[in-house]
C-alpha cells in the first residue's frame, strides 16, 4: 500500500489541450508528450485495443477517439451518495485483476447514463488512470478515457462541445464500513446496522460533528458514464481532445 503523503507516478503526463500523442507501429505503444517531468516521454500501451474492441464493439482505430482528463474520484470524500472510497483502499492492490484498486479503470469500459449491463453497449475504454494529489492530503482519482465516436456519434459531439462534460463512475464493492471514528461496522448489502446507520436510514445526519457515511472496501471500478448530474460535483472533464 502506497503510505500517506506519497503519490503514485502516472504512466502518462497530461498536458491538457497542448498534449500530442505519437504511435510506434512495432509496438503498438503511444507515446504521450508534455514539458514536464524534465521533458521524458512516457508511454500508455495500447496494444491490447483491438482484442477490448471486439468485446466491447467499438472501434479498433485509436484514431476514432476523442480523449478526456476526468478527476473522477474524490478520495476520502462521500459523494452525493453517501460513498467514499478511502485512500488506504484504492491505492491497496486488487489481487484478483493484478492491478493497484485506483488503476482497475484501465481497461474498463465507458457509457452513456450508467447503460452498462450489456458491455457491447459501451461507447469507449480507458486507457489510463493515475492517483493524484490535488492538495494537502487530498487525492483524486484521474481517468484518461476514450470516446468513439464511430459507436455514437451525437454522445461524442456533445462531449466535444462541452454539452456533456458531467461523469459518473460504477464500482464493485465487497462490503461498506461505517464512517463513524472507531464503529467499525460492516455490511454486504449497503444496511449497516450500527446505531449511527441504523440500516441505511442514519445515512446523511451528523453526530457529534461527523457525517455518517458509507466506506467501500475490496472495490473494482467497472465502469465510467457520461452524465448530466454526477454523483461527483468534481467529476467534470479537465480537457476533451480529438485523437490525433
Amino acid at each position: 500500500m502506497i503510505k500517506l503523503g506519497d503519490v503514485t507516478v502516472s504512466n502518462r503526463v497530461f498536458e491538457g489541450r497542448r498534449l500530442e500523442y505519437t504511435k510506434d507501429i512495432r509496438t503498438g505503444k503511444v507515446h504521450v508528450a508534455g514539458p514536464d517531468l524534465f521533458n521524458k516521454t512516457r508511454s500508455i500501451d495500447i496494444s491490447w485495443l483491438p482484442i477490448a474492441a471486439e468485446t466491447y464493439n467499438i472501434s479498433k482505430d485509436i484514431r476514432d477517439y476523442v480523449i478526456t482528463e476526468i478527476p473522477i474520484v474524490t478520495v476520502d470524500v462521500p459523494n452525493r451518495n453517501l460513498d467514499a472510497f478511502p485512500f488506504e483502499e484504492v491505492s491497496s492492490f486488487n489481487p484478483e485483476l493484478g492491478r493497484l484498486v485506483y488503476a482497475t479503470f484501465i481497461g474498463k469500459p465507458t457509457f452513456r447514463d450508467h447503460d452498462n449491463r450489456d458491455n457491447r453497449k459501451a461507447r469507449g475504454v480507458h486507457f489510463d488512470a493515475s492517483l493524484e494529489r490535488v492538495a494537502n492530503n487530498l487525492y483524486k482519482i484521474v481517468v484518461l478515457a476514450g470516446w468513439d465516436r464511430t459507436k455514437d456519434t451525437e454522445l461524442v459531439n456533445e462531449i466535444l462541445a462541452g454539452k456533456r462534460n458531467a461523469y459518473s463512475m460504477g464500482a464493485l464493492v465487497g462490503y461498506t464500513m461505517c464512517s463513524y471514528p472507531g464503529c467499525g461496522e460492516t455490511s454486504t448489502s449497503g444496511k449497516i446496522a450500527c446505531v449511527h446507520h441504523q440500516s441505511g436510514r442514519g445515512r446523511g445526519k451528523i453526530i457529534n460533528g461527523h457525517v455518517i457515511y458509507e466506506n467501500c472496501r475490496k472495490v473494482q471500478f467497472f465502469e465510467n458514464s457520461s452524465v448530466s448530474d454526477p454523483a461527483d460535483h468534481e467529476a467534470v472533464s479537465r480537457w476533451v481532445t480529438p485523437w490525433k
